[in-house]
């Protein structure tokens, strides 16, 4: 089955390992919400959380400098600071793949992620600020989040 074309949403020839801080979020498979309820997480959503503090001690010069679990997604701003930092993508690879294996050693056949992930690029102090913000109030504005799904049955 042909997968259907996507937008390309990076910037053409722009080095995502260079120095700087990043806006990620990344969603779970079909944004099922799998990682508990908001404030709440399960065993899924606390391997979520232990492999994203876990960045920094595989990635030197890299900061999870703020984040939330939400139950079908995470969010996170992610700053690189030495000139040789990993890329980005394959960053987020190395997390997903750590936290679909954990996953599965409790579930063999959960589905964890879908394809891919969203990113921007912070580039002033007041993107920064509204960012930062932003996934602060996430968990309290849940029910009106675009990633919304009821988890009262969870």
């Amino acid at each position: 089955m042909e997968r259907p074309k996507r937008k390309a949403t990076r910037i053409p020839n722009y080095d995502y390992a260079s120095r700087n801080y990043y806006f990620v979020t990344v969603c779970t498979h079909e944004k099922r919400c799998i990682f508990g309820k908001v404030g709440k997480p399960n065993q899924y959503g606390k391997i979520a959380e232990e492999c994203l503090q876990s960045i920094p001690e595989i990635y030197s010069g890299v900061c999870v400098d703020k984040y939330v679990v939400m139950p079908n997604h995470i969010h996170g701003i992610i700053t690189i600071d030495t000139e040789d930092g990993p890329s980005l993508t394959n960053m987020i690879g190395q997390y997903k793949m750590t936290v679909t294996k954990r996953i599965h050693k409790v579930n063999p056949d959960q589905k964890v992620w879908q394809r891919s992930f969203y990113d921007h690029i912070i580039r002033n102090q007041a993107d920064y600020e509204r960012i930062w913000l932003y996934i602060h109030g996430n968990p309290q504005k849940w029910d009106t989040d675009c990633y919304f799904e009821d988890t009262a049955d969870l």
